[in-house]
């Protein structure tokens, strides 16, 4: 997708730029009219330019009636490949009347392997057949209008050299009612494109076939030269969601824990992230299959653990790219080197395949190497429970109420927690690092009858090594607290919480004895960020909301100069 120019605003452009010399193709303002802004001329100097020029096209009346003077030129050199080029253009009227209902036609029929169309910004801006015609309202005296009509791509694999030229036509309308034209030719020249890595990949299965603790899945991907040069060696990277983890463990590849260390039987909290290397050469339109079209047979395959969420659809990240482009994930990816067979001689294994030949269902995105592939996991289970311990005040006092959660498990999850102030007392701010004190405003303030509390990431279960989330709540005693106060946590994730009974614990401080509280309890547990940035929590006004995020990469492309 091609992006608008810096500085493109849609609409009438205002800039002005005056010039005092002869006009060339460009005209004098050539490299200031890089901006898209409408540009008009003095009039004095506009007229300066007119003065022994013969501009009309139609037949100038005897009495030399001013008239409109319209023509075209372009600001690049129109050198391409098969990736589109953006082509700003000039249009001129170097008259002295102006031309109304401006319509400019951009022929390219004599072009050879080159494919025109509207640029995506330009509304006033058709296709029909191999013409793109613009319609603008007008051109005043010596004006110079600055647009982006099209765009152009050569066609995969077409011969380098010249394609041809795009013939502009220029029309509008005078004062008087008569149409005046001109033109502006572009030649074009086609050069070569270089490799272009091009992934695809299957959905790991279907809503009706869904996955879950236990299962393996094979991936389906493939990766393609969609260039018209050899691409000389390449890298794969392929992402799962927490609760599933890759099978092999391959001699060129790194593989990326975001839970290292040992984990219980039949749970899966890595390797979620995978990234091979391989000195393969992929010709112009072949490619490689990672699996094996026969047998169903996959070089990577999937397990998911019992702590898989779910019923959910959750999805996966595949990227391909040259070796030269591995920068990033070079130096990201440093966790460990696999100790089984090679991938380069696994791929090179199931042979390279034709690009018409795809054995791949999922549409391809040809304008990117990225692509994102879906799975349907069954439904689990987890346990949420919150425990309280009592505590000692008088009247007067603000004691520390400490209190743990924990997710037994087996699935992950997320959660919120909910604390309700016993009547006779009000919670404090300053105690607790996960509780929100927002009044009905979304302002912050310092006491709150009730609070809601969150973690900043996804809620692991007890299996994954990350201990329970530790919290101490400040409650300052107004008069004999009641035994109305809870601290009751709820799951909100895909995953259900069959048992509901160890989801609130009593809030309870005992005044009899009289002995004050205070002091605040060291926090400990599961941190923000603690799951790899792979969830945020959010609260507002009381609700408490959890996003889970994914890692994108997001392409910027400009038009070409």
């Amino acid at each position: 997708m091609v992006r608008p120019p810096i500085g493109y605003q849609t609409g009438r452009l205002t800039a002005q730029h005056e010039i005092g010399a002869a006009r060339g193709p460009l005209g004098p303002v050539a490299s200031r009219l890089m901006s898209p802004t409408r540009t008009r001329w003095a009039a004095a100097a506009a007229a300066a330019l007119l003065t022994g020029l013969s501009v009309n096209v139609a037949t100038p009346s005897a009495a030399a009636a001013a008239s409109p003077d319209l023509s075209v030129s372009y600001a690049i050199e129109a050198r391409i490949d098969n990736t589109e080029t953006t082509v700003p253009t000039y249009l001129y009227n170097y008259g002295d009347a102006p031309a109304t209902d401006v319509t400019v036609a951009f022929d390219a029929s004599g072009l050879r392997d080159v494919t025109i169309k509207p640029w995506e910004y330009a509304e006033e801006c058709k296709l029909a057949g191999a013409v793109v015609t613009c319609e603008y309202p007008d051109l005043a005296p010596g004006q110079v209008e600055t647009v982006y009509p099209f765009t152009l791509a050569s066609k995969p694999r077409s011969e380098p050299g010249p394609a041809g030229t795009v013939k502009a036509t220029i029309r509008g309308v005078a004062p008087d009612g008569t149409t005046y034209s001109g033109g502006g030719d572009l030649d074009v020249t086609i050069v070569p494109t270089g490799p272009d890595l091009v992934a695809e990949a299957e959905n790991l299965n279907t809503p009706e076939n869904r996955v879950g603790p236990g299962d393996e899945v094979g991936f389906r991907g493939a990766l393609y030269n969609d260039g018209d040069s050899p691409a000389e060696g390449f890298f794969v990277r392929i992402q799962l969601p927490t609760g599933a983890r890759w099978i092999e463990q391959y001699e060129d590849c790194t593989y990326l824990d975001h839970w290292p260390g040992e984990h219980p039987d039949g749970y899966a909290y890595g390797p979620s992230e995978v990234v091979c290397t391989a000195p393969l050469t992929l010709a112009p339109d072949e490619g490689f299959l990672l699996f094996d079209p026969e047998s169903g047979e996959s070089i990577f395959n999937a397990y998911f653990g019992k702590n898989m969420q779910g019923p959910t659809e959750t999805e996966g990240y595949y990227e391909v790219g040259l070796l030269d482009d591995l920068g990033e994930n070079a130096a990201r990816v440093t966790a460990r080197k696999g100790t089984g067979k090679s991938f380069a001689d696994a791929v090179q294994g199931l042979r390279s395949t034709k690009k018409a030949a795809a054995a791949v269902a999922r549409e391809v995105d040809t304008e990117d190497n990225v692509v994102f592939y879906k799975m349907w996991t069954k439904a689990n289970t987890n346990d949420f429970a919150v425990t309280a311990k009592p505590v000692s005040g008088a009247v007067g006092d603000t004691v520390t109420v400490p209190y743990t959660l924990v997710n037994n498990g087996p699935s992950d999850g997320a959660a919120g927690w909910q604390i309700v102030a016993p009547s006779g007392t009000v919670l404090v701010r300053g105690g607790d690092e996960w509780c929100y004190f927002l009044d009905e405003n979304g302002h912050q303030t310092d006491e709150l009858p009730e609070v809601r509390c969150g973690i900043e990431s996804e809620w692991p279960s007890k299996a994954s090594g990350v201990g329970p989330v530790k919290g101490a709540i400040k409650v300052r005693i107004i008069s004999a607290p009641g035994d109305d106060g809870t601290i009751k946590v709820t799951s909100f994730g895909a995953s259900k919480d069959p048992e509901p009974g160890n989801d609130v614990a009593a809030l309870s401080i005992d005044t009899t004895g009289g002995g004050g509280g205070g002091g605040g309890l060291p926090i400990t547990g599961v941190k923000a960020g603690i799951a790899g940035g792979v969830g945020v929590a959010a609260i507002a006004l009381g609700v408490l909301l959890f996003v889970l995020t994914r890692r994108r990469r997001i392409v910027m492309v400009t038009p070409k100069q």
